[in-house]
């Protein structure tokens, strides 16, 4: 395709593409402290799950290890959740949230992490970051494509968790024979 040359990065990029800071592409918002309650909801810190819960405040997010040793892990969280106050949440602006997720994976979050003692990744280290963003029409392909892969996956493991308990029951039954 056609390029151009980008001033900041003193070399060229695909016509249409820009380099900006990545809270024009994602909104982060910090966790909260969670409720006592035990449910259904998946409540995330900074090193995924740690328990579940009645109320959620997030929806299909990306979930983002905020402080301590794994901060900067990335969790892709389809459906309801608690983000507790030792993570982020992360969603993209154009519902894009296959192409946010994979944008942060790629930017090694845990090395850009802040102090010494106890690492830390705040939202103004997130939204400062600077990335080269493709065109629009270029997000939303890759969108619809990751979309399709990760359902197949998703199924896939559904399928691999029923046959394991599938096979676990018939070994039970041929034991007993």
């Amino acid at each position: 395709g056609e390029m151009e040359f980008n001033k900041e990065l003193e070399k060229e990029i695909p016509k249409g593409w820009s380099w900006d800071d990545l809270q024009e592409l994602i909104l982060f918002k910090n966790g909260k402290t969670r409720p006592n309650s035990a449910g259904k909801y998946p409540v995330y810190g900074g090193n995924g799950i740690i328990e579940y819960i009645n109320e959620f405040n997030e929806e299909n997010i990306i979930a983002i290890g905020r402080v301590g040793a794994y901060c900067g892990s990335l969790f892709r969280v389809l459906g309801k959740c608690w983000i507790s106050d030792n993570a982020i949440s992360a969603k993209s602006k154009n519902n894009s949230n296959m192409f946010a997720f994979y944008t942060l994976s790629s930017l090694n979050l845990n090395e850009r992490s802040e102090g010494t003692g106890q690492p830390l990744i705040t939202q103004g280290l997130l939204n400062g970051i600077e990335v080269i963003i493709p065109k629009k029409d270029i997000i939303l392909k890759f969108e619809k494509m990751a979309i399709i892969l990760f359902k197949n996956h998703d199924l896939t493991i559904q399928e691999l968790d029923k046959l394991e308990e599938i096979k676990n029951l018939l070994l039970s039954k041929l034991a007993t024979i």
